[in-house]
Parts: structure tokens; C-alpha cells; sequence
């Protein structure tokens, strides 16, 4: 019988073609393995919520003065490390090292002896530093390090601003393992949420006034060996803050002045009894009150509750006369009629009551005794004692007084425009006598004018010179704080300023008695004329208004005499 043939009938052809079902199934299978993944993960699978948010890092941004003066900004820096398993000869390498880094020998070999592979020697090294390191040929010096190990803020201006600027120090960034820059003081902590998310900010301040006014504090400082010094400049429009500083100070761009003394920030953490500087205002807030009127008398011929007066008078003073002649008595009698529960409220109105509201943390509370404070409190108070407050607190309750009775804000940013229109402290009227008051100071009295008058820019202000308390709240014989705050041009305020020397001490040439008149004054007429030169202040085409009687603004109602 004959046999079919098979096309297929090799046995190897068989195997081949085993070989290649095979194949192809494994092919199909995968394929569609994969086409299900790959719909499963695309319209199938949910995402995965991640409750972990990290937040961006920016490079922190820049400070500014109000004309674009670069204050503060941040560079990458070098940094010294050791592995200290390393150094072959320990004692050697500290020997040549020492003099570069501003480092003790000693203090170097104890870094040395750390038993680590990886030991910080100094952070933030200069330039010049970074240069005499690598002349040295220590390959176990190490200064470059991962880039985002070593960043630095840097403070072209130095000193200069430096409590109002502030400083920064390194931390790691939430949730992240980067370094960051935070804030410490000044305006890189107040504002350090805005810089750390990369935007620049714009002070109020103008740097060449201020360090031009730190140069007069100085010169003053050291004329009468005192102990320290403050001051500020504002404009009354606006409330911004033009210069403010306290002397001594620190550099921010060098720890090594970062002492207790240097950074305490006078003009906001100080609380100073400011003496005849309040005067004025207690007699504001009985003229407003219509408790007085101009041409009210009090007879400051005798002592009131212990109270006197450095130059004794025997007779009366009108309201003018009490403040040209800065009496004690006449004052204390005013503020006895004002009373405790008007001069409370008052103070309120003015702020003297809780911390300033400004873009810098580091602030005071005022120090009053609530629980103290009497008729002879209530009348110390009215000539600047027995409440404490900062001197920005001061400034600013002479901004208001003097633009109109409207509330002034400080701030130490532009265009923030911090009056608020809707609140009056006093009425126009009383304004436009207390500003008449001031220059009569300026006008009238036989030292002071002389000291800080300026032809031309109609200045006015008022002395105070108070007695400072020491640690234990005893009254330090023959320690002050000599004041002097100026208003300028007073027939259409623009300018506060304030002065203030902390303890100066007479020299053997010194004939004359150290007073807000003899040692502020003078301060307050140079920083002036600075302000002059270097704002560009012209001198306003008035006439001498402010010589006319100035009760003349408001009618007699109460002519006596106390």
C-alpha cells in the first residue's frame, strides 16, 4: 500500500514549529500583560495622596534703602573643614593656620582632636582668608564643599543700620535637608517670611542720612565720654522712618561684635522717663480738653507735693511761660487738673499704652504702674516721670500732635502711608497751638535757641533731661538722659527728630551744666543741617508767623489763676 506524503512530516520540522507556537504565545501573553498595566495605571489606579508638602526654596531676597541702596543680600562663601585623621602633624598646622582665620591656636587644636572624619574650622571665610589657605598646601584643608552647604548674608553698609536691618544665622529648611537663611533681628526677622520666599524689600530709610547721623551721635558721644546714644528721624506726612539709630551698635557681617550692649536696640526696647520732653503733650491734653486755656495762670513760687524746679521762679507763669521756662510746678498743676483718669485716656489715644505696631519684632511695652498711680503720680507724670516709654513711642506721639491732631503709624517701609485719617488725637486748633508752643522754645529761651537755631527752616522743639534709674530703680545722682526733639519747619511740619545722649560726663574745660539744652540741642542741630545737605531741603518762603501772640488762637474762658 502506498503512503500519503506529508509536507510537514519531518520530525524536526515539527520541533521548529513547536518552537515558534511557543514563541508566539509567550509573545501574546506579555503584550497583554503589559496593555493591562498600562491601562490600569492610567485610568484605573487612583493616585497616591502624599500628605508630605515640601515648600520651594528661594534665594532670600534683598534689602533696599528708600533710593535703592543695596543693604543686604545673600552670596555663596567658602568654608573651612578637617578631616581630622588626617593631619599628620596637629601642633604645625594649627601654628600657620591661627594667624589667618582669627582663630586661637588652642581652640583650633581642639577642633583637631575631635575624633570625627569631617570637622567645621570656620564658616563664612573672607576672600583674603579663603586665598592664605590655599597658599599654605595643605591638602587636608578642605574649602569647597557641596554648593548648597555654604551660603552667606552680607551687609555692604556694616554697621551702619545694622539694629534696624538685623541679621540672619544658617538653619536646614523644614522638612529638607538644604540650608537656609533665617532671620535674627531687625527687619530680616520682621519680615522674614517675605524674604525667604525670594521677594526684595524697600526700607523707608535713606543710608547715607543714616550714617551721616551716626556720625554726629558719635562725635557727641565721645565729646562727653557718655555711655550711649539714640536717635530718629521721621516724617510726619507719612510716618516713615528716615533714620533711627542707637549707638553702640554691631556689625552684622562680624559675630564678634555681637555683644549684649551693642545689640540692644534703644529706640524700640528702651523705656526711658523721658522728662521735659512730655510737657507739651500734658499741656495738649488740657488744652483740648478745654481744662485750660492759653492765658490760665499757676503760681510756681512754692514747691507741689516735693516738687521743684531747677531755676525758681517767685510768680506766675502762663501755659507759654510754664513750657519756655520748662517749669516742674506749673506743669504738676496742669496735670493735676487734666487728672489721672484724662491723662490715662490720653495716653491711650497716643499709644502710650501697648507696644508699637511696626515691621521689627523686637519691641517694648511702655511701663506704667496701674496699680500706682495717684494724684502725685498723675503729676510727676505730666513732666516725664514715673512712666517709661520708648522713644519711638515719643516720636510718634509728636508726629500726630504736630500734622493736624491726625494718628500717625510709624512704619520703616515706603509708600505704606500709615496716617489714619479717621482718628484724631486732638483737635486742628490745639495742634496749631502746641506747634506755636514748640517754636516759642526755640524763640524765647536764652540757651536752647542759640543751640539749634537754623535761619530760615523754622524749627521748633523742647529739652528734656530726666535722671536714670539703675538696676535696682534707684535714681542715679547726676546720671542723665539729655533729650531734644525738633519739629521742622513748623508752620508746615514735615520733620520729627530726636536726639537723646544716655550719661554724658563733664570735662575739666566744661563750665556749663549738662542738659538736654547744652548736650541734645546742639546734636540735633547738626543732624539737621545734614538732613539739609543731604535731602536737599529748601527753606520755606514764609514769614515769621510763629512771633505773633500765640493765644491768640483761642478765646479766654478761664482767666484765673492757680
Amino acid at each position: 500500500m502506498k503512503k500519503k506524503f506529508y509536507f510537514f512530516d519531518s520530525d524536526a520540522l515539527k520541533n521548529f514549529h513547536k518552537r515558534i507556537f511557543f514563541s508566539i504565545t509567550i509573545f501574546c501573553i506579555v503584550y497583554i500583560i503589559a496593555f493591562y498595566r498600562i491601562i490600569d495605571v492610567t485610568l484605573l489606579e487612583k493616585p497616591i495622596k502624599n500628605d508630605t508638602q515640601i515648600d520651594p526654596i528661594y534665594e532670600r531676597g534683598n534689602i533696599y534703602d528708600r533710593n535703592g541702596n543695596l543693604l543686604s543680600s545673600t552670596i555663596q562663601s567658602f568654608a573651612l573643614s578637617v578631616n581630622p585623621k588626617k593631619i599628620k602633624d596637629k601642633n604645625k598646622l594649627a601654628e600657620k593656620l591661627y594667624p589667618i582665620i582669627g582663630i586661637s591656636k588652642k581652640e583650633i587644636l581642639k577642633l583637631f582632636n575631635i575624633n570625627n572624619n569631617f570637622v567645621w574650622i570656620k564658616r563664612n571665610i573672607s576672600p583674603q582668608e579663603h586665598q592664605a589657605i590655599i597658599n599654605l598646601g595643605e591638602v587636608v584643608l578642605q574649602t569647597k564643599h557641596k554648593e548648597d552647604e555654604e551660603i552667606r548674608r552680607i551687609y555692604p553698609y556694616g554697621s551702619t543700620g545694622s539694629h534696624i536691618i538685623g541679621f540672619t544665622s544658617i538653619s536646614k529648611a523644614e522638612n529638607q535637608k538644604i540650608e537656609i537663611l533665617k532671620g535674627e533681628s531687625g527687619i530680616e526677622r520682621g519680615l522674614n517670611d517675605i524674604l525667604e520666599k525670594g521677594h526684595n524689600v524697600n526700607l523707608s530709610i535713606d543710608i547715607n542720612l543714616q550714617q551721616a547721623v551716626r556720625n554726629e551721635l558719635n562725635k557727641m558721644i565721645s565729646k562727653f565720654s557718655a555711655d550711649s546714644g539714640f536717635s530718629i528721624i521721621m516724617d510726619v506726612t507719612n510716618g516713615e522712618i528716615i533714620s533711627m539709630n542707637s549707638l553702640p551698635d554691631f556689625d552684622p557681617n562680624n559675630r564678634k561684635t555681637f555683644k549684649n550692649e551693642n545689640m540692644f536696640n534703644r529706640p524700640l526696647e528702651g523705656n526711658y522717663e523721658m522728662g521735659s520732653v512730655i510737657k507739651p503733650i500734658t499741656v495738649a491734653m488740657a488744652i483740648d480738653k478745654e481744662i485750660i486755656s492759653p492765658e490760665t495762670s499757676f503760681d510756681v513760687s512754692k514747691s507741689i507735693s516735693g516738687i521743684e524746679d531747677f531755676e525758681p521762679y517767685n510768680g506766675s507763669y502762663n501755659v507759654k511761660e510754664i513750657i519756655v521756662n520748662s517749669s516742674n510746678r506749673g506743669t504738676a498743676q496742669i496735670a493735676k487738673k487734666v487728672g489721672k483718669e484724662n491723662q490715662r485716656e490720653f495716653f491711650n489715644k497716643i499709644g502710650f499704652n501697648k507696644k508699637i505696631d511696626l515691621e521689627i519684632i523686637e519691641t517694648a511695652n511702655p511701663l506704667g504702674n496701674k496699680n500706682n498711680w495717684g494724684k502725685h503720680e498723675t503729676m510727676r507724670i505730666g513732666y516725664g516721670y514715673a512712666y517709661s516709654i520708648t522713644p519711638l513711642h515719643l516720636t510718634s506721639a509728636y508726629a500726630s500732635l504736630v500734622n493736624g491732631g491726625k494718628k500717625i503709624n510709624p512704619t520703616l517701609l515706603t509708600n505704606k502711608n500709615k496716617i489714619a485719617d479717621n482718628i484724631k488725637i486732638i483737635k486742628t486748633e490745639t495742634s496749631s497751638y502746641f506747634n506755636k508752643l514748640l517754636r516759642a522754645v526755640i524763640l524765647e529761651t536764652k540757651i536752647t535757641g542759640k543751640k539749634v537755631n537754623i535761619n530760615g527752616y523754622e524749627i521748633g522743639g523742647k529739652t528734656g533731661t530726666a535722671n536714670l534709674l539703675d538696676k535696682y530703680g534707684k535714681y542715679q545722682e547726676g546720671n542723665n538722659l539729655t533729650s531734644f526733639i525738633a519739629v521742622f519747619p513748623i508752620s508746615k511740619p514735615k520733620y520729627v527728630v530726636l536726639a537723646s545722649i544716655e550719661n554724658p560726663k563733664k570735662s575739666e574745660e566744661m563750665n556749663y551744666r549738662l542738659t538736654g539744652a547744652t548736650v541734645a540741642a546742639p546734636l540735633v542741630k547738626n543732624i539737621i543741617l545734614k538732613m539739609i545737605e543731604i535731602l536737599n531741603i529748601s527753606p520755606p518762603n514764609l514769614e515769621e508767623i510763629l512771633k505773633a501772640d500765640i493765644s491768640s488762637i483761642y478765646i479766654n474762658k478761664n482767666n484765673a489763676t492757680f
